[in-house]
């Protein structure tokens, strides 16, 4: 029983040590004209200390001008890690241009923000061509300086037609046919559904605040019955907010949103600690699920996709997203099962409450005060 009683808060920590609301993603728009092809990277603060020291006075703020004085270093860094080739030839990226500051970002951003999609910078690249490209080529080698768990989620644009595609360390490269102006294959589709799937599956593995919002709903339930309706409720929120958010019918400041989150958490785990009765539990859920939909929808905030293209990824992300929740039930529940069995089942509520309650304000006071203190 005591190795149970490990395994399970071992869940919970397990989360503390992956990356917070945001997974480790970046965002790639190749545009692709008769006489140029430009390419738009675009990397949120956090990303881009993997390459450059940018804070470089160390107070926890990045400026526009530590962003212009760290914008070759990044531009050489790009050269080396993203690959072009047009037409079958290797191309350089071309003219590098000025870097582009978030729009709506204040003009210091402080540290608790480097992670959040206010602090994406985009850095754009032109390369004059003779002829109109056939094809264009884009393979990603930064992997390993950025981490293995990287998602680069790219889009190639070309007289008025989009396609999405996605690059992680396992898949760095794509062709894309230029030449190819018909509506895009079955086979491509499914593709894009695919990567997007995986995509959303990602967010809630390598996200600590999802997975102890499910613990802390996990660990004090004991009936399937009620189980399935939270489980339930929770999907049928996040995916209203996920679609209103993503489709920018509703939107709310990423920061806003973050806390709101973390206070999900601290409720749900006190809850568990005062109250024995939990039946109402599946209307709290909805309540909070429509927060955490503003959640999820951040993950998509760079893409700047047209709107069907869109709403095709929203349905299979969201799919993603539901697999991985189901895993980590059927993770738990033979586990909380076991300790009920023995005994253990009230001391476990507690330990895994106390444990994910505290992360959950410690991550709410950071949001609040900007601190920079919890790891995301």
């Amino acid at each position: 029983m005591r190795f149970a009683i490990r395994l399970l808060v071992a869940l919970v920590f397990s989360g503390a040590v992956a990356f917070g609301h945001n997974p480790d993603t970046s965002y790639a728009r190749c545009i692709i004209a008769d006489d140029h092809v430009e390419l738009r990277l675009t990397y949120d603060v956090f990303t881009l200390l993997k390459i450059v020291d940018l804070d470089a006075d160390h107070d926890g703020r990045l400026t526009r001008e530590e962003l212009r004085a760290g914008t070759p270093a990044i531009q050489r860094f790009l050269r080396a890690h993203v690959l072009l080739q047009i037409d079958g030839q290797a191309a350089n990226l071309g003219e590098g241009l000025e870097a582009v500051w978030p729009k709506d970002a204040p003009d210091a951003i402080a540290a608790p923000d480097w992670h959040a999609a206010e602090s994406l910078m985009v850095f754009p690249f032109r390369r004059n061509v003779s002829t109109p490209p056939h094809d264009v080529a884009l393979t990603f080698t930064f992997f390993p300086e950025l981490g293995a768990q990287h998602t680069v989620l790219g889009v190639f644009e070309h007289r008025g037609q989009t396609e999405e595609v996605t690059f992680t360390d396992g898949e760095p490269d794509y062709l894309y046919d230029a030449s190819y102006v018909a509506e895009p294959p079955r086979e491509n589709i499914l593709n894009a559904l695919r990567r997007f799937l995986v995509l959303g599956i990602n967010h809630i593995l390598f996200g600590y605040d999802h997975i102890c919002f499910l613990l802390a709903l996990l660990v004090a339930v004991n009936r399937f019955k009620e189980l399935v309706k939270i489980i339930t409720s929770f999907t049928i929120a996040h995916s209203i907010t996920l679609i209103l958010a993503a489709l920018r019918i509703v939107t709310l400041p990423q920061r806003l949103v973050e806390c709101g989150v973390a206070l999900t958490i601290v409720y749900v785990a006190a809850e568990n600690l005062w109250r024995k009765n939990i039946t109402h539990r599946w209307t709290l859920t909805f309540f909070f699920g429509l927060i955490h939909g503003f959640g999820f929808a951040t993950v998509l905030a760079g893409l700047s996709l047209p709107r069907e293209a869109i709403v095709r990824c929203l349905l299979s992300f969201n799919v993603g997203v539901e697999v991985a929740q189901l895993g980590i039930v059927l993770a738990a529940m033979p586990v909380l099962a076991l300790l009920a069995k023995g005994g253990h089942a009230v001391g476990t509520r507690v330990v895994v409450s106390i444990c994910v309650g505290l992360f959950g304000l410690g991550w709410f006071v950071d949001r609040v005060f900007r601190l920079g203190f919890m790891p995301f």
